[in-house]
Protein backbone atom coordinates (compact mmCIF):
# COMPACT_ATOMS: atom_id res chain seq x y z
CA UNK A 1 0.00 0.00 0.00
CA UNK A 2 1.02 3.64 -0.70
CA UNK A 3 0.18 6.87 1.40
CA UNK A 4 -2.59 9.11 -0.37
CA UNK A 5 -1.34 12.42 -1.58
CA UNK A 6 -4.15 14.05 -0.71
CA UNK A 7 -7.62 13.05 1.50
CA UNK A 8 -9.52 13.51 -1.17
CA UNK A 9 -7.66 11.05 -3.42
CA UNK A 10 -8.26 8.56 -0.94
CA UNK A 11 -12.13 9.34 -0.52
CA UNK A 12 -12.36 8.75 -4.45
CA UNK A 13 -10.44 5.61 -5.13
CA UNK A 14 -8.66 4.30 -1.93
CA UNK A 15 -7.94 1.23 -3.25
CA UNK A 16 -4.05 0.58 -2.50
CA UNK A 17 -3.59 3.46 -0.15
CA UNK A 18 -3.58 4.45 3.19
CA UNK A 19 -3.91 8.06 5.11
CA UNK A 20 -2.17 8.70 8.42
CA UNK A 21 -2.99 10.93 11.60
CA UNK A 22 -1.44 12.13 14.73
CA UNK A 23 -2.96 9.02 16.45
CA UNK A 24 -4.44 6.36 13.08
CA UNK A 25 -3.86 4.99 9.97
CA UNK A 26 -6.56 4.51 7.79
CA UNK A 27 -6.01 2.04 5.00
CA UNK A 28 -7.75 0.05 2.00
CA UNK A 29 -5.63 -3.04 1.03
CA UNK A 30 -8.18 -3.96 -1.59
CA UNK A 31 -11.71 -3.49 -2.90
CA UNK A 32 -12.41 -6.91 -0.32
CA UNK A 33 -10.40 -5.38 2.58
CA UNK A 34 -10.43 -2.00 4.39
CA UNK A 35 -9.33 -1.26 8.03
CA UNK A 36 -7.73 1.28 10.54
CA UNK A 37 -5.22 0.92 13.09
CA UNK A 38 -5.61 3.81 16.34
CA UNK A 39 -3.06 4.08 18.96
CA UNK A 40 -2.49 6.17 21.86
CA UNK A 41 -5.05 8.15 23.78
CA UNK A 42 -7.34 9.63 20.71
CA UNK A 43 -9.75 12.74 21.82
CA UNK A 44 -12.76 13.62 20.50
CA UNK A 45 -11.11 15.57 17.65
CA UNK A 46 -8.99 12.86 16.32
CA UNK A 47 -12.49 10.44 16.89
CA UNK A 48 -14.03 12.71 14.21
CA UNK A 49 -11.64 12.99 11.54
CA UNK A 50 -11.60 9.30 11.39
CA UNK A 51 -15.15 9.34 11.30
CA UNK A 52 -14.93 11.49 8.55
CA UNK A 53 -12.75 8.91 6.60
CA UNK A 54 -14.85 6.22 7.53
CA UNK A 55 -18.00 6.91 5.65
CA UNK A 56 -15.23 6.01 2.53
CA UNK A 57 -16.65 2.50 3.55
CA UNK A 58 -20.17 2.68 2.56
CA UNK A 59 -20.31 5.15 -0.49
CA UNK A 60 -22.65 3.60 -3.48
CA UNK A 61 -19.77 2.00 -5.20
CA UNK A 62 -17.82 0.53 -2.93
CA UNK A 63 -17.99 -3.54 -2.59
CA UNK A 64 -19.03 -5.80 0.13
CA UNK A 65 -15.81 -6.34 2.07
CA UNK A 66 -14.33 -7.20 5.32
CA UNK A 67 -12.69 -4.91 8.13
CA UNK A 68 -10.27 -5.27 10.34
CA UNK A 69 -9.93 -3.02 13.56
CA UNK A 70 -6.44 -2.61 14.96
CA UNK A 71 -6.92 -1.38 18.47
CA UNK A 72 -3.14 -3.11 19.78
CA UNK A 73 -1.83 0.10 21.13
CA UNK A 74 -4.13 1.78 22.50
CA UNK A 75 -3.25 3.07 26.05
CA UNK A 76 -6.48 4.72 26.80
CA UNK A 77 -10.14 5.51 25.93
CA UNK A 78 -11.60 8.89 26.28
CA UNK A 79 -14.85 9.00 27.47
CA UNK A 80 -15.80 11.74 24.51
CA UNK A 81 -14.21 10.11 22.20
CA UNK A 82 -16.19 6.83 22.54
CA UNK A 83 -19.51 8.42 22.39
CA UNK A 84 -18.10 10.34 19.36
CA UNK A 85 -17.52 6.58 17.57
CA UNK A 86 -21.00 5.29 19.28
CA UNK A 87 -22.82 7.88 17.93
CA UNK A 88 -21.13 7.96 14.03
CA UNK A 89 -21.61 4.27 14.17
CA UNK A 90 -25.23 4.19 15.94
CA UNK A 91 -26.46 6.40 12.85
CA UNK A 92 -25.23 4.35 10.21
CA UNK A 93 -25.58 1.22 10.82
CA UNK A 94 -28.17 0.47 8.70
CA UNK A 95 -25.85 1.80 5.71
CA UNK A 96 -22.79 -0.25 6.63
CA UNK A 97 -25.80 -3.79 7.23
CA UNK A 98 -24.80 -5.56 3.54
CA UNK A 99 -21.38 -3.67 3.15
CA UNK A 100 -19.16 -5.33 5.48
CA UNK A 101 -19.25 -8.41 5.06
CA UNK A 102 -17.49 -9.19 9.00
CA UNK A 103 -15.07 -7.50 11.22
CA UNK A 104 -12.18 -8.42 13.04
CA UNK A 105 -11.04 -6.25 16.51
CA UNK A 106 -8.03 -6.35 17.48
CA UNK A 107 -7.56 -5.67 21.46
CA UNK A 108 -5.23 -4.11 23.53
CA UNK A 109 -4.43 -5.10 26.98
CA UNK A 110 -5.66 -4.03 30.13
CA UNK A 111 -8.58 -2.33 30.73
CA UNK A 112 -8.33 -0.49 27.85
CA UNK A 113 -8.73 -4.01 26.32
CA UNK A 114 -11.87 -4.62 28.34
CA UNK A 115 -13.44 -1.31 27.01
CA UNK A 116 -13.00 -2.07 23.66
CA UNK A 117 -14.05 -5.61 23.75
CA UNK A 118 -17.41 -4.65 25.40
CA UNK A 119 -18.05 -2.05 22.53
CA UNK A 120 -19.82 -4.41 20.56
CA UNK A 121 -21.88 -5.42 23.41
CA UNK A 122 -23.03 -1.99 23.13
CA UNK A 123 -23.69 -1.67 19.61
CA UNK A 124 -24.36 -4.81 18.15
CA UNK A 125 -23.06 -5.07 15.17
CA UNK A 126 -25.25 -6.30 11.94
CA UNK A 127 -22.30 -8.09 11.06
CA UNK A 128 -20.56 -11.34 12.39
CA UNK A 129 -17.59 -9.86 14.54
CA UNK A 130 -14.70 -11.73 16.20
CA UNK A 131 -11.92 -9.90 18.92
CA UNK A 132 -8.48 -11.08 18.64
CA UNK A 133 -5.18 -10.57 20.37
CA UNK A 134 -3.12 -12.10 17.55
CA UNK A 135 -3.27 -9.98 13.91
CA UNK A 136 -2.86 -13.52 11.77
CA UNK A 137 -5.62 -15.66 13.17
CA UNK A 138 -8.03 -12.11 12.65
CA UNK A 139 -7.20 -12.10 9.03
CA UNK A 140 -7.74 -15.65 8.52
CA UNK A 141 -11.02 -15.26 9.79
CA UNK A 142 -11.89 -12.42 7.36
CA UNK A 143 -10.46 -14.61 4.47
CA UNK A 144 -6.76 -13.05 4.39
CA UNK A 145 -5.12 -17.11 3.48
CA UNK A 146 -1.36 -15.65 4.18
CA UNK A 147 -1.75 -13.11 6.76
CA UNK A 148 2.30 -12.82 7.23
CA UNK A 149 3.56 -10.47 4.88
CA UNK A 150 -0.15 -8.45 5.12
CA UNK A 151 1.01 -8.12 9.00
CA UNK A 152 4.32 -6.99 8.17
CA UNK A 153 3.70 -4.45 6.07
CA UNK A 154 0.86 -2.91 8.10
CA UNK A 155 2.90 -2.61 11.64
CA UNK A 156 5.92 -1.24 8.72
CA UNK A 157 3.26 1.24 7.93
CA UNK A 158 1.78 1.97 11.52
CA UNK A 159 5.27 2.58 12.84
CA UNK A 160 6.26 5.26 10.53
CA UNK A 161 3.25 6.85 11.33
CA UNK A 162 4.03 6.95 15.14
CA UNK A 163 6.85 8.37 14.03
CA UNK A 164 9.00 6.92 17.47
CA UNK A 165 11.35 4.48 18.11
CA UNK A 166 10.79 1.43 20.04
CA UNK A 167 12.04 2.02 23.67
CA UNK A 168 9.61 4.86 23.61
CA UNK A 169 6.66 3.05 22.82
CA UNK A 170 7.98 0.07 24.66
CA UNK A 171 8.43 2.66 28.09
CA UNK A 172 4.32 3.36 27.46
CA UNK A 173 4.03 -0.31 28.45
CA UNK A 174 5.71 -0.67 31.42
CA UNK A 175 3.83 0.76 34.20
CA UNK A 176 3.03 -0.22 37.81
CA UNK A 177 2.42 -2.50 38.90
CA UNK A 178 5.02 -4.37 36.47
CA UNK A 179 4.14 -7.97 37.84
CA UNK A 180 3.14 -10.26 34.91
CA UNK A 181 4.57 -8.06 32.65
CA UNK A 182 6.39 -10.20 30.13
CA UNK A 183 8.32 -9.52 26.73
CA UNK A 184 5.35 -11.95 24.95
CA UNK A 185 3.08 -9.31 26.37
CA UNK A 186 4.76 -5.84 25.75
CA UNK A 187 5.07 -6.94 22.11
CA UNK A 188 1.27 -8.06 21.78
CA UNK A 189 0.77 -4.52 23.30
CA UNK A 190 2.85 -3.25 20.65
CA UNK A 191 1.12 -5.10 18.13
CA UNK A 192 4.39 -7.36 16.82
CA UNK A 193 5.96 -10.47 17.80
CA UNK A 194 8.12 -11.14 20.82
CA UNK A 195 11.13 -11.71 18.23
CA UNK A 196 10.54 -8.54 16.15
CA UNK A 197 10.48 -6.51 19.69
CA UNK A 198 14.10 -8.35 20.35
CA UNK A 199 15.42 -7.35 16.69
CA UNK A 200 13.92 -3.57 17.25
CA UNK A 201 15.85 -3.20 20.68
CA UNK A 202 18.99 -4.76 19.56
CA UNK A 203 19.27 -2.22 16.55
CA UNK A 204 18.72 0.73 19.60
CA UNK A 205 21.57 -1.12 21.59
CA UNK A 206 19.25 -2.43 24.17
CA UNK A 207 16.90 -4.91 25.78
CA UNK A 208 13.96 -6.01 26.75
CA UNK A 209 15.42 -6.52 30.50
CA UNK A 210 17.32 -3.31 30.23
CA UNK A 211 14.29 -1.35 29.48
CA UNK A 212 11.96 -3.26 31.96
CA UNK A 213 14.61 -2.43 34.92
CA UNK A 214 14.77 0.77 33.89
CA UNK A 215 11.59 1.56 34.12
CA UNK A 216 11.25 -0.42 37.62
CA UNK A 217 13.69 2.20 38.78
CA UNK A 218 12.08 5.24 37.12
CA UNK A 219 8.86 4.06 39.03
CA UNK A 220 10.79 3.57 42.29
CA UNK A 221 12.69 6.84 42.56
CA UNK A 222 9.44 8.71 42.02
CA UNK A 223 8.06 6.71 44.58
CA UNK A 224 11.21 7.27 47.08
CA UNK A 225 10.96 11.02 46.31
CA UNK A 226 7.37 11.70 46.41
CA UNK A 227 5.22 9.42 48.70
CA UNK A 228 6.68 7.76 52.39
CA UNK A 229 5.77 3.80 50.90
CA UNK A 230 7.92 1.48 52.78
CA UNK A 231 10.82 -0.30 50.97
CA UNK A 232 8.96 -3.63 50.98
CA UNK A 233 5.46 -2.25 49.64
CA UNK A 234 7.67 -0.65 46.99
CA UNK A 235 9.48 -3.22 46.06
CA UNK A 236 5.98 -5.18 45.22
CA UNK A 237 4.64 -2.44 43.49
CA UNK A 238 7.39 -2.21 40.49
CA UNK A 239 7.50 -6.28 40.32
CA UNK A 240 10.43 -7.28 42.10
CA UNK A 241 10.11 -10.48 44.07
CA UNK A 242 11.30 -9.42 47.12
CA UNK A 243 13.27 -6.38 48.65
CA UNK A 244 16.21 -7.83 48.54
CA UNK A 245 16.28 -8.04 44.72
CA UNK A 246 14.80 -4.79 44.40
CA UNK A 247 17.49 -3.54 46.59
CA UNK A 248 20.15 -5.17 44.18
CA UNK A 249 18.24 -3.99 41.25
CA UNK A 250 17.84 -0.33 42.27
CA UNK A 251 21.83 -0.63 42.84
CA UNK A 252 22.78 -2.37 39.53
CA UNK A 253 20.98 0.25 37.64
CA UNK A 254 21.71 3.43 39.68
CA UNK A 255 24.69 3.00 41.57
CA UNK A 256 23.03 3.47 44.79
CA UNK A 257 20.78 1.51 47.28
CA UNK A 258 16.75 2.74 47.45
CA UNK A 259 17.23 4.33 51.09
CA UNK A 260 20.61 6.01 49.81
CA UNK A 261 18.44 7.24 46.78
CA UNK A 262 15.75 8.92 49.12
CA UNK A 263 18.29 10.12 51.51
CA UNK A 264 19.18 12.56 49.39
CA UNK A 265 16.39 13.49 47.47
CA UNK A 266 14.16 13.78 51.31
CA UNK A 267 16.78 14.89 53.91
CA UNK A 268 15.73 14.34 57.39
CA UNK A 269 13.67 11.13 56.09
CA UNK A 270 14.09 7.73 57.98
CA UNK A 271 15.09 4.61 55.63
CA UNK A 272 11.35 3.02 55.64
CA UNK A 273 12.81 -1.08 55.19
CA UNK A 274 9.65 -2.76 56.95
Amino acid sequence: MQPAQQLSEFMTAPVGLYVASRVFVYWCASAELYGFALWGRPDVADLRALTAILDVEIRPDVAPHASLVDLRRLVGVDEGAYETLVAYLGARQSAYQGVVTRQALLRPAGLPGAVVTGFYQVMEPPYPTQVHEDPEPALRWLGLAEPAPFVAELDAIVAEAMDEGIVARLGRVFVPPFAGITLEKAAATLGMSARSLQRRLQEENTTFQDEYNAAQVRAAQAALRDTDMKLTALALEVGCASLANFSAMFRRVTGESPSDYRARHRPGERDKRR
